[in-house]
């Protein structure tokens, strides 16, 4: 039950496919071939959708990082997504530009809740790393997350997978505990850390603490590979008193 209700969203299906209806299903190379980069779309970025959906799109917001590298620049854009039979998705498309002006799709994340703007957290001369914040509707307290890196010798442009980590760090805590969300990512120091639930908390208030987690890339998969978590303990007996009974 706890590993269910965190966390991670790049195994979940495609939210907002082609076509504007819940009722098809479709792969991310599907969602790919409907982001358009023609120079038009791209220079109206601030208020055309990149995203041919079918349903109704419109631009929640856009914008523009500039690297070490002069010349070259990611661009954003943020789109409210409609479809004709189901609830609102947001996504945000990730282009990089050249020196030239000429734009590649970098990646798509979605979000069935809210999803952050792009924060480049790493550009070094050995990799560029890009981390997309997000939290799923509902009350789970589920993270949307999306993390995209780029050697700077090759930039090319990768999601990493972050579909088990909450897996990897509920194998570590012990026995009577388990993550409960949202986790707060610091990818720039490449640690996380998410709240943790005592069995018997509800999902709104989890009483075990923090769990505090390095972590590493590993074949573009995102690794977990320490732990430090101080179990928090109940103190005392409950205590239940009826007001107007309590003496002076």
């Amino acid at each position: 039950m706890a590993l269910a209700l965190v966390l991670a969203a790049a195994a979940t299906p495609i939210l907002s496919c082609p076509g504007g209806t819940i009722e098809t299903k479709c792969t991310a190379a599907e969602v790919t071939a409907k982001i358009a980069l023609t120079r038009a779309r791209v220079t109206n970025i601030a208020q055309r959708c990149l995203y041919d959906f079918g349903g109704k799109c419109s631009v929640e917001a856009s914008g523009r990082i500039n690297g070490r590298d002069p010349g070259t620049s990611l661009l954003w854009q943020k789109m409210r997504l409609a479809p004709r039979d189901g609830p609102l998705a947001r996504m945000l498309v990730l282009l990089s530009q050249d020196k030239a002006g000429k734009a590649a799709l970098a990646g798509f994340a979605e979000s069935s809740g809210s999803i952050g703007t792009p924060d480049l957290v790493l550009d070094d001369d050995k990799r560029r790393m890009v981390h997309v914040g997000g939290t799923l509707a509902g009350s789970g307290g589920g993270n949307a997350d999306a993390l995209f890196v780029s050697e700077t010798a090759a930039p090319k442009w990768r999601r990493v997978d972050l579909s088990d980590w909450s897996e990897q760090g509920g194998k570590l805590l012990p026995t009577g505990y388990w993550l409960r969300g949202p986790a707060q990512f610091a990818f720039d120091e490449m640690f996380v850390s998410v709240p943790v639930a005592r069995d018997g908390d509800g999902n709104c208030c989890p009483r075990g603490g923090n769990a505090f987690y390095d972590l590493d890339i590993q074949d573009d998969r995102l690794v977990l590979t320490r732990l430090r978590f101080q179990p928090m303990q109940p103190l005392g007996r409950d205590i239940e008193v009826t007001a107007g009974t309590l003496e002076d």
